[in-house]
């Protein structure tokens, strides 16, 4: 009897093979252990309830084929009381703890605990971008699909609780990270939120580093195995909807203060262009803006600076400063001929001066028609450190 009952519990605590060649590993916060256990307990009540039903399915019309009731042909009542109040409450009884085991852990996933390390999420199509508690925001980009779009990534401490904050900047997205089984809503004019516990720290690749940053190499900006978990957009958004992503990199506590720390500053690599390009992968733009005149859902920034546009009004104008960063803060005044379905958020009042200004600075260097700065000799780098003319 207690080996029948330590099988049972098995099965419904999810530590089955089916449980293993279901979800292939185990998750990886503190969370994940009841949302796969329940998963496994409803998947398992299926199963038995589908082989209950089809057993009389199959052996019914063999054992009251009319043939063989031809001679004693009995017609089926039409009521059995005993029966009808077994099919409605015995699957009655099964629902219910189901629906409480539900309900507590999807409460249990709203309620953070009070020392939560929050951090903002912001989405818009198609990127997240997280904001820390000091305003940092984040500083690298990986590849995580095979379609050379680049994601942010996002930082968060090991073993302590992480409280995102939520909301959209224009339709419905949701934010879903397979490996912590969590998984909410995020809607435009409101907040949503969820809480999660990483209890692994990521994995470190070759030279310390999580993301493979060699430009020579094939996995370009591509994560190492092991070295974070991946982030996707759970609700349908629109043309990049399945390049909606994010890599969560799980950093030690004390690692993860020196992180958000070094993020603070707006230029964190000493450079106004480096900085844009920075920010830009911040704010989402190179997802709708090539930097190499490649097509995309939004004009490319390859020559932008100092060519001719023409606009769904009729009117013409040459691309500078002003223009560019009249543009980016009312992208909806005009539409440039040929974007007219493309929606580019509104930045006024959703990025700084200091911010605008390295954008320009940035999209002004990929332009053939801007004068270059002489090269630094100590370095062989552009030296970007001063402003523009």
């Amino acid at each position: 009897m207690s080996t029948s009952m330590d099988t049972l519990l098995a099965l419904a605590e999810g530590r089955s093979l089916l449980h293993r060649i279901w979800f292939l590993s185990r998750g990886d916060s503190s969370q994940a252990a009841s949302t796969d256990n329940l998963f496994m307990f409803i998947l398992w009540v299926c199963i038995i309830s589908f082989v209950l039903l089809l057993i009389p399915i199959v052996y019914f019309p063999f054992k009251y084929h009319r043939s063989k009731q031809a001679t004693n042909y009995v017609q089926s009542p039409s009521h059995h009381t005993l029966l009808e109040l077994a099919w409605s409450v015995v699957p009655l009884m099964v629902m219910i703890p189901i629906f409480v085991w539900g309900f507590d852990g999807y409460v249990s996933k709203l309620a953070s605990p009070a020392d939560a390390e929050e951090i903002h999420i912001r989405g818009q199509m198609w990127n997240w971008t997280p904001r820390y508690r000091n305003g940092a925001e984040t500083d690298l980009s990986a590849r995580i699909t095979d379609t050379e779009t680049d994601v942010p990534v996002i930082y968060v401490p090991a073993e302590r609780p992480v409280k995102l904050i939520m909301s959209s900047s224009d339709v419905i997205h949701s934010f879903f990270v397979p490996d912590f089984r969590t998984k909410m809503d995020v809607f435009p004019n409101r907040f949503t939120s969820m809480w999660f516990k990483p209890m692994r720290e990521s994995t470190r690749g070759p030279g310390g580093k999580y993301i493979d940053e060699d430009e020579k190499s094939p996995n370009f900006r591509k994560p190492y195995p092991g070295s974070g978990h991946w982030v996707f957009c759970a609700e349908y958004c629109g043309t990049k909807h399945a390049e909606m992503g994010a890599w969560i990199v799980v950093l030690p506590r004390r690692e993860f203060e020196i992180k958000i720390h070094e993020l603070a500053t707006i230029f964190p690599e000493g450079t106004w262009a480096q900085a844009g390009k920075t920010i830009s992968t911040r704010k989402g733009c190179l997802q709708c803006h090539s930097i190499d005149g490649s097509p995309n859902s939004g004009p490319t920034w390859k020559n932008m600076y100092g060519a001719t546009h023409t606009y769904t009004d009729g009117s013409s104008e040459v691309v500078d400063f002003n223009h560019l960063r009249e543009h980016i803060l009312y992208s909806q005044r005009k539409i440039m001929t040929g974007y007219a379905g493309q929606n580019m958020p509104i930045f006024a009042g959703q990025i700084k001066d200091t911010e605008l200004d390295a954008i320009i600075f940035y999209i002004k260097t990929l332009s053939d028609k801007t004068p270059q700065p002489e090269l630094d000799k100590a370095n062989q780098e552009p030296d970007f450190s001063q402003p523009a003319q």
